[in-house]
């Protein structure tokens, strides 16, 4: 049933109408608080699906659809946000395939993206939909420059991180939401090669929550054909190319959630569950194998959002349901 309008049901249901947990009042016994402050809307179309990423402290949104359910109006467009001014920047589109659930990573300063489903603009008559192509983002001359095509072939939905200086992404799924792809790969920026590693042992495929932490790769969460909101969580080393099992998501199993990394701690909130469109976060200390409950959001509960950290701060945005356009920012605050 996962299908591209992200429904996560089990029951014909919609996501908009579900009913969500009773509100969280976090305390020392039971979470880690942190504060979600309100910022200046998006500077483009509302949209649902896009990429946020970072590169050194500006954030960056890229393509995504502007349309909501199954309609599709997919684009191309790229934009750069300034945290000191909480100002966006249009910057030069993306060259590729405009589509939604585009992924990527930084590394050394720029920035590497491609996947996900769209428009063959630069194949006419390519009917396949996902895509593998793979592009270079150059901010300081704010230049796209095409690269080796990523070697796990077209699809979409894929996690993506970076560990240093080395690219890794992977997992994903086709347009049917059929396949379960577990293959992962590592890419080689100076080389502009791709090598295949060690495939991800968890249960989930796509909308799998991701982020890099002290040298490792997290991911965990997620969903699975046929109907599976998944809730393991792993840990991949790169030294000994290994995935090691982590404790399990102590929230509701969910796919498309938000993420972030800040310090040692990796966040993980909003999605989809089996029932519900999903209003909570979580913290995952690396340190510990543990996870805590933060504070829930105070806006519009979201899937399909943007989401990224800069300098210590979490930021969210856009997404589902209603091509939202809102953004957000999350300072955390340690509870003595």
């Amino acid at each position: 049933m996962f299908k591209k309008a992200c429904i996560l049901l089990l029951v014909v249901s919609t996501l908009i109408s579900c009913k969500k947990d009773k509100p969280f009042v976090p305390n020392s016994a039971n979470g880690l608080p942190g504060y979600w402050t309100k910022l200046g809307d998006f500077a483009g179309v509302g949209r649902v699906r896009s990429f946020g990423f970072t590169i050194g402290g500006k954030g960056y949104i890229l393509g995504g659809n502007a349309a909501s359910g199954f309609n599709s109006q997919l684009i191309n467009d790229f934009w750069e946000y300034d945290p000191k001014t909480d100002k966006w920047t249009q910057k030069a589109d993306y060259p590729g395939q405009a589509a939604e659930y585009i992924r990527g990573f930084a590394i050394n300063g720029k920035g590497y993206v491609g996947t996900g489903y769209g428009q063959r603009l630069a194949t006419p008559g390519d009917e396949i939909p996902q895509n593998n192509d793979f592009w270079e983002y150059d901010p300081a001359a704010d230049k796209w420059t095409r690269k080796a095509d990523f070697a796990g072939g077209e699809r979409e939905n894929v996690i993506a991180f970076e560990i240093n200086g080395t690219g890794y992404m992977g997992l994903g799924t086709d347009n049917a939401y059929n396949a379960n792809f577990k293959d992962f790969w590592k890419y080689n920026a100076a080389t502009d090669k791709w090598t295949r590693v060690t495939d991800y042992p968890g249960t989930g495929s796509f909308g799998v929550a991701a982020f890099a932490i002290g040298g490792k790769g997290y991911a965990g969460t997620g969903g699975a054909s046929p109907e599976i909101a998944a809730k393991d969580f792993w840990q991949y080393d790169p030294a000994i190319d290994k995935w090691t099992k982590k404790a399990d998501f102590t929230g509701k199993g969910r796919a498309f959630s938000g993420q972030f990394a800040i310090d040692t701690y990796g966040y993980i909130g909003f999605g989809s569950t089996v029932d519900a469109t999903a209003d909570d976060w979580f913290r995952y200390d690396t340190d510990n194998d543990r996870w805590a409950k933060i504070t829930v959001f105070p806006g519009n509960s979201r899937y399909d959002m943007v989401s990224f950290a800069i300098d210590g701060i979490g930021y969210v945005g856009t997404g589902n349901p209603g091509v939202l356009k809102d953004f957000w920012k999350f300072t955390p605050r340690k509870v003595n």
